[in-house]
């Protein structure tokens, strides 16, 4: 980010505008437009997080984060623009899924970019979970077994923590947990809906955010839409599964979010669970060795690091058992 100019003349009539992706600052003579906030419509300053917004709605969305809220609301559609005579304020569900929607990104509160000037973001035009019902979700999670199982077995990171696995081939239409990699798998596609929770703000939003763009909200009248039951069916047979759901929101993706674990970290944390998923028998005989000399090395470099992954490892292996078991309830 360049925050330096040749030019020393700050009464003259052109504005700076800074840029995040490392390229020079962008000279212009015309004077800005006015912005309005994506959220609530009222004036905005900047981009806050990745989306236009006016500091209030700025101010809500890191609270949201920082403070790790959970929001609820049972019509989902309420009107967030601005009105300085309503008292109370918007609706905070509403609120908070708007500013997710706009393009704000929960990892961006760890790191504050907030200037007075205008910069603009690389992350735009995101796209949007949808909601997800149960046979969406299995159809699903059959396509992303299968290119996860493809990646796997071309992948050097994979084979240098396995050892004598011979992958037979599995026939189209078998059930996904027959599958010799299954656990593996499913390992990963946990791993990978608790994270895109925690970035796509499903932790405040209380859903499930699956890898695939699909989110499951864990609230009992969406939860009977996604069972595709009747309104008016007991919940109370499928509260298990609801609950194997949202102990991956609530437990791991609360752990996750606000650590804010940068690629690397997140590698360790990966690699600590796949040597510890995969049977002895097909574990590389020096998987343990490189996965305890990874967590030394990083235990004297961040020890805060190395604890949070200690902390989340066992909740990760605790919450893709139960996952496993709500599927195959499902199936």
């Amino acid at each position: 980010m360049n925050l330096y100019s040749t030019s020393t003349d700050w009464n003259s009539s052109s504005q700076c505008y800074w840029t995040m992706d490392y390229s020079p600052a962008v000279w212009s003579s015309a004077p800005p437009q006015e912005m309005i906030c994506s959220i609530c419509s009222d004036k905005a300053e900047g981009y806050h997080f990745g989306a236009i917004s006016c500091a209030a709605c700025g101010a809500f969305f890191r609270r949201s984060v920082s403070d790790q809220k959970v929001y609820s609301c049972s019509n989902r559609q309420c009107n967030i623009t601005h009105d300085p005579t309503k008292r109370g304020g918007s609706c905070r569900f509403c609120r908070f899924l708007k500013c997710v929607t706009s393009g704000m990104m929960p990892q961006g509160i760890g790191i504050i970019f907030h200037f007075k000037y205008i910069f603009k973001p690389k992350f735009e035009n995101i796209k949007m979970p949808s909601s997800a019902n149960r046979t969406t979700l299995i159809l699903s999670m059959h396509r992303e077994f299968e290119m996860l199982r493809r990646v796997c077995l071309g992948c050097p990171f994979f084979v240098q923590i396995t050892e004598h696995l011979h992958i037979p081939f599995v026939e189209t239409g078998s059930k996904m947990m027959n599958d010799p990699l299954g656990d593996i798998l499913l390992l990963l596609y946990v791993f990978e809906a608790c994270l895109q929770t925690g970035a796509r703000g499903g932790l405040q939003l209380d859903r499930l955010v699956l890898p695939n763009m699909l989110h499951v909200d864990l609230s009992d009248i969406a939860f009977n839409e996604f069972l595709e039951c009747d309104i008016q069916t007991n919940i109370d047979p499928f509260r298990h599964i609801q609950d194997a759901f949202g102990n991956l929101v609530r437990n791991i993706s609360r752990l996750i979010q606000p650590a804010n674990f940068d690629e690397p970290i997140l590698c360790i944390l990966l690699y600590k669970c796949m040597t510890e998923t995969i049977p002895i028998n097909y574990r590389h005989r020096f998987a343990e060795v490189n996965r305890d000399s990874l967590l030394t090395d990083l235990n004297r470099v961040d020890s805060m690091a190395f604890r949070s992954i200690q902390d989340a490892a066992p909740l990760i292996h605790h919450g893709t058992h139960r996952f496993k078991e709500a599927i195959a309830n499902l199936s």
